[in-house]
């Protein structure tokens, strides 16, 4: 098994999840900067999509070298898509790929993709072959314009110089079943093809993010996968370090993934507690990252950033309803240094 950089991080692994929608390049920048996780990973990015010449697509693998290690998530139920697609991640120097067979999004299951894969077990076990296969044959030389992809995915791409040709591995992120729990079953059908690493998310693709995550069926999985050489990350619900650490060793896993407790709070994985001043100079610094690395996208795509980092103070809602008649990052400036200079002289 190639493990790659899953092999050289220390445990216990705290990583950022990938969450479609939100962990794009300006977010992650913002964690890796103010929590720095050991690992992190883009929104899902279609397979298919990219092997069809889609390149607003290449927006979702733009990242900095500060968010390293960063796994690149792809989703798909083309096969050949996928071999075509891991060499293209491989030559933008991506850490690792990930294959999502979880995400339990209609449109995405109705294809038979994400986490409708659990059904489908045969499948799900080529997509990973046929993956791996792609990686091996970039490794041992063969030219990303020789696997069929299209030309202008190739010319458009923020390609990496002089990357070095490694077994980059393979990950899949995943759920305990599709409408009920079957995650012995399921887990045992992905160690057959060795991934470096399987990420639990602890919910059914029916219960979407509904309920309660189950832990206790990620332990029963974390039992058989630790038999092998690949690592498990658990995944759902977590609202702090502390707790985050309490399930690492309570469940027997090598880590975890956190999602939405991130969402406004780069600072999660540092444990850091901020002033509201700190917070909103942060949700600045966010809307001009994101202004400079996607000048062409509407502003509304950050809006809802803005909406989780007023949150939690005094006032916030005013300050809330304010960001979100904002166009740009300068009206965020303007708004954000009005409600500071407001708040401040009124002692709250």
């Amino acid at each position: 098994m190639d493990k790659g950089f899953w092999a050289k991080i220390k445990k216990p692994i705290f990583g950022l999840a990938p969450m479609d929608g939100v962990t794009d390049a300006p977010f992650r920048f913002m964690v890796a900067k103010y929590g720095k996780p050991d690992v992190m990973f883009t929104e899902f990015v279609s397979a298919e999509g990219l092997c069809s010449g889609a390149e607003v697509l290449l927006d979702d693998l733009k990242y900095s070298d500060i968010e390293k290690s960063i796994v690149a998530q792809i989703f798909g139920v083309d096969v050949e898509a996928f071999y075509k697609a891991a060499p293209l991640l491989c030559e933008l120097g991506f850490s690792g790929i990930d294959i999502n067979m979880g995400c339990p999004d209609k449109n995405v299951a109705k294809r038979g993709g994400g986490a409708a894969l659990i059904k489908n077990p045969k499948l799900a076990k080529k997509i990973i072959l046929r993956t791996k296969e792609g990686v091996r044959d970039w490794k041992e030389g063969k030219k990303l314009e020789d696997f069929g992809l299209p030309e202008s995915i190739i010319k458009k791409a923020h390609l990496k110089k002089n990357i070095k040709r490694i077994m980059v591995p393979v990950s899949v992120k995943t759920r305990i079943g599709y409408d009920k729990e079957l995650v012995k079953d399921w887990v045992k059908h992905l160690l057959e093809l060795e991934p470096a690493n399987i990420s639990i998310h602890g919910r059914t693709l029916k219960q979407m993010y509904s309920g309660k995550a189950d832990w206790e069926a990620i332990r029963r999985a974390a039992e058989i996968i630790k038999k092998t050489d690949t690592l498990i990350l658990g995944n759902g619900d977590i609202k702090n370090v502390k707790e985050a650490k309490e399930k690492i060793e309570k469940y027997g896993l090598d880590g975890v993934l956190v999602g939405r407790a991130t969402f406004g709070n780069p600072w999660f994985f540092s444990g850091k507690n901020l002033s509201t001043k700190e917070r909103l100079e942060a949700a600045l610094e966010h809307v001009e990252y994101f202004e400079r690395t996607f000048p062409d996208k509407k502003f509304y795509n950050i809006k809802k950033h803005l909406a989780w980092y007023s949150q939690g103070f005094k006032n916030a809602k005013e300050l809330r309803i304010e960001l979100m008649r904002a166009e740009n990052a300068s009206d965020c400036k303007k708004i954000i240094k009005i409600f500071l200079r407001k708040n401040m002289l009124s002692g709250s």
